[in-house]
Order: C-alpha cells, then structure tokens, then sequence
C-alpha cells in the first residue's frame, strides 16, 4: 500500500508540473505538439501537390491534337467509351463513341509487331460474353506528341468507317492508367509484304521451284485476289471520302482464308484533299507526285499508291526502285520515269498499273473502276501473273516509313 500511495503522489505532483504554465513539462509539451502539427500539414500539402501533378500528367497523356485538312486544330479526348473532339473554331463539341473495352477482358499473349513508337500485342478478348482473337495496338512511353496525335486519329477513322470485309475492323478501345489500347480484327497470317516474300520458293526451296515450276507456294489466282480485296477496301474508303496516305503492301493484313484487309488508318484523313503543314517520316517511293512536289493528298493519290502496291503483289514483296534514291525518284518521275513492266506480268496488269501512275491525277481510273476491272479480270481465270517465270525480283531492307523527303 505504501508503494501504491508514493506513485500516486508522483503522479499527482506530475500532473501538476505539466498543468503549470511557466513549468518546463508544458513548454516541451508545446513544442512537441506543434512539431508534429507542422510535419503533418507539411506531408499533406506535398502528398496535394504531388496529386495534382500526377492528375495534371494523366490528363496530358489523354488529351491528343492534330491539325485537320481545313486548319482547324482538334483536340481528343477519350473517356468511358466515347471520344471528345472539341474544334476551336467552333464553340460545340462533338462527342464519338467507341466501343469500350473493360482492361479486365484483354488477356496479353505474345508481342506480334513492334515499331519505333509502339507496338501490337496478339491477345484474347472478351466483348459481350464472347472470346475472340485481337490484335492490340498501343504506344510505347516516350511516342511523340505526333504520335499521339495518329493513334487518337486512327481511333476516330476506324470509329467513322463503319465494317467492311476488307478492312481491319475495330473491335473496341480501352483506356487504363491515361493509355489508349485499341483492339482490332487479328490477321493470323500477319502483313501482306511478309506473306509475299515468305512465300518465294525460289529463294527458300529451289528444289521445290523447278520440281513444281513455280516461283511461289501461292497462284497467280490467289495474288490477283489480293489486289482484288484491297481495290474493293479502298472503294469503299473513297466512299466515305476518306484518304488513306499510307497504302503499301506493308499496311495490308492476310487474314482467314486469305483475304487481303486494309489496314493502319493512323494517317488517313477525312478529307477530300488534305494538304500535309509539316513534313514528317514520308513513304517515298509509295508517293505520288503531287504529293512528293506540293504534300497534297487526295484519293487519287491513292490511286498511285495502289498501282506501286499492285507491282508488290506480282513482284512478290520486291522493292520499289529498288537500287534508286529519293533525290533520283524526285528528279526522274516529273521527267515520265515509271517502273518497268516485270517479265511475269501480263500486259493488262502492267497497263492499270500505269493509268495509276498518270501524271495528272483527275486522269488516273478511280477505285470503282479499278474494282470493276480486277473483279472482271478474277471471273476470266487467266493466269495474269506467270509464276513459272524465275524473275529475280530485289527487295532492301528500307524502312519505308523513315525515309525523309
């Protein structure tokens, strides 16, 4: 009991140390408490303005502008399934949905293709209860502001073009962590100028060429159908007057059963003629030559790029000009310079190829002409490309989407 009664007092006189104003107990209980006060309102305001700065950066990541043909800067905006495009010359906003994705539902597996700035993830998917085979797109961390800008528009290009069987068709977008991830119909037999050049015997099996007499596994039959299937794309393109910019064997994916689909939209505009502001990475040798002289773009010069991509298809994946510069296409081409006709290529292939490579372009056959035409020349069953010919058609290793003006 007396041990009890000591520490009680003990307590008590401390109790009153502290409670005394002047005693030193409530001057450290003082300080004490406003220490800690002055750490807490410290921490918070660091843990504010780091909140801000990362909401700041997220929002940058999903804001993305580009100049329209007429001038007009727009600028996109995607959130919970629709894409916001505000034009400063006009005060109202126009919002465009998209199918919208949950990042729960996309299942990564391999790494199918990969640029520069970004790349394309085979994954599976699962939309309205079902599993499907995609193809993701994004870009990588440190993509420009241009490359921004082309992967927001394609988004808004494929949401406006609707689905058609010889284009890659959107299956849905999904927005995670401020990155856009855009799910697109997946080719199982990759892009058109791979398919082509793996395709040549010759080089891979010359043994299986001259017991077969066949430069390729694949028939003359089914390369005018791949010219078929992205005439009947690209007449629809025209259509919706949209312009590709960009139309080369490298953007055509094979798809099942080898159908040929129109794909990689990031530089396709929805204008009659788009004129390009600022020079870029440039498809030389895909270019027309109003396009190379002035940077205007319009169907017909995509018509151009059709007739280069159509001498692909026969050449089997060979290099345009190969063997020559851009200077030497920019001097030679204006002069009347246009590719020779390959020894394998019957006369009226060669003779749509060069209506397309027509100097001025109001006199170049527009793609329901060029469709008609093919779909015609598929109904003769006529061998157009002679596959027993051993033409030893070059291709470099250029990548076409660096090359400078």
């Amino acid at each position: 009991q007396s041990v009890g009664l000591q520490l009680k007092a003990l307590w008590k006189n401390s109790l009153q140390t502290l409670q005394g104003p002047g005693g030193e107990g409530y001057q450290l209980l003082v300080a004490v408490v406003g220490s800690v006060t002055v750490t807490c309102v410290t921490i918070l305001l660091a843990l504010l303005v780091l909140f801000c700065i990362r909401k700041s950066l997220l929002n940058r990541k999903r804001t993305f502008t580009y100049q329209s043909g007429s001038g007009e800067e727009t600028i996109l905006q995607f959130n919970s399934g629709t894409l916001t495009l505000t034009r400063r010359t006009k005060p109202t906003q126009e919002p465009l949905t998209y199918p919208i994705l949950e990042w729960e539902d996309i299942k990564f597996e391999d790494v199918i293709g990969e640029g520069n700035f970004g790349q394309v993830i085979k994954a599976m998917i699962k939309k309205d209860g079902n599993k499907m085979s995609a193809a993701v797109k994004m870009l990588k961390e440190f993509a420009s502001e241009n490359d921004h800008r082309d992967f927001a528009g394609e988004l808004e290009v494929l949401c406006k073009l609707g689905q058609h069987p010889n284009i890659i068709n959107l299956i849905g977008a999904c927005e995670n962590r401020g990155y856009l991830y855009i799910a697109i119909e997946y080719a199982p037999y990759g892009n058109l100028l791979d398919f082509l050049r793996k395709s040549r015997v010759l080089e891979t099996d010359p043994a299986f060429a001259k017991e077969h007499g066949t430069a390729s596994t694949l028939t003359s039959q089914q390369l005018l159908q791949f010219a078929v299937d992205v005439a009947n794309g690209m007449h629809y393109l025209s259509d919706k007057q949209f312009i590709h910019r960009d139309l080369a064997a490298r953007n055509v994916l094979v798809g099942e059963n080898l159908v040929a689909k129109i794909a990689d939209f990031g530089l396709s505009r929805g204008e009659e003629v788009y004129v390009k502001k600022t020079m870029g990475r440039l498809p030389v040798r895909w270019m027309a030559i109003e396009s190379l002289n002035y940077s205007v773009y319009t169907t017909k010069s995509d018509v151009w790029s059709f007739g280069v991509l159509l001498w692909e298809i026969v050449s089997l994946g060979g290099t345009p000009y190969c063997g020559m510069t851009c200077a030497e296409l920019y001097e030679k081409l204006p002069q009347g310079y246009r590719m020779e006709q390959p020894k394998n290529c019957d006369d009226e292939v060669y003779e749509l190829m060069r209506q397309c490579w027509r100097d001025r372009p109001y006199e170049r056959p527009p793609f329901a002409q060029i469709s008609v035409q093919l779909n015609r020349m598929q109904e003769a069953r006529k061998a157009y490309v002679n596959m027993a010919l051993f033409e030893n058609f070059t291709y470099a290793g250029i990548d076409a989407t660096a090359e400078e003006a």
